[in-house]
């Protein structure tokens, strides 16, 4: 049950004709209630909510879920990743720690729209965590249609296509559009977590 109003603050009653502090504790109060009614209408662990946005989105989705707001990089190249288990023996080097050198290009952080889309992405539990083409198709489908990060319809689904044309490669492909084209760059930029063991390929048509 929500907490609607606060427990007023009072004056002693020896205090009582004093307007000047009357002011005061009616202000206290108004300004408490202010604080409150902001709290109830601002629910800080629903990011899709549509008061939930700019800077405190940022504060929201860094402190809560450890997630930054993506950019956008164009033109950029990548080198390869290093660091990872599997990379060094382990002992001989640090294996807590994935990095991986960019040089060149732009970047450009994306709108709000986009970082709730790729928040739900991260966050969204319902599908299960084994990986199989019904669950990318849904991950894909609610990025590229779920505005603000919100869930879509299964009809989606039949607008996003997979298929295997190599071992270990998943070929994505996908209408064009710009949520396309924003997926298609933060897929292969790496802010989008995929399965590691699969190589991924997107084909904007």
């Amino acid at each position: 049950m929500t907490i609607q109003a606060i427990i007023p603050q009072y004056l002693y009653q020896q205090y009582s004709d004093d307007d000047n502090l009357q002011a005061f504790v009616a202000s206290f109060n108004a300004t408490a209630q202010t604080y409150l009614d902001w709290f109830n209408q601002t629910p800080l662990g629903v990011y899709v909510n549509a008061s939930i946005s700019g800077p405190l989105l940022d504060w929201l989705a860094t402190s809560i879920y450890g997630y930054a707001r993506p950019s956008l990089n164009t033109n950029r190249v990548y080198g390869p990743y290093y660091g990872g288990v599997g990379y060094a023996i382990t002992g001989a080097q640090s294996i807590s720690r994935i990095e991986r050198t960019a040089s060149g290009g732009t970047s450009q952080a994306v709108t709000d729209d986009y970082y709730k889309r790729a928040l739900t992405w991260h966050l969204y539990a319902g599908d299960g965590k084994q990986m199989s083409l019904a669950w990318m198709k849904k991950r894909i489908a609610r990025f590229l249609y779920g505005q603000n990060g919100t869930d879509v319809s299964v009809d989606t689904l039949q607008n996003v296509g997979i298929t295997f044309p190599a071992t270990s490669t998943l070929m994505i492909t996908i209408p064009a559009g710009t949520s396309s084209t924003i997926f298609q760059t933060l897929l292969l930029s790496g802010y989008l977590a995929v399965p590691f063991q699969v190589k991924f390929e997107v084909t904007i048509s």
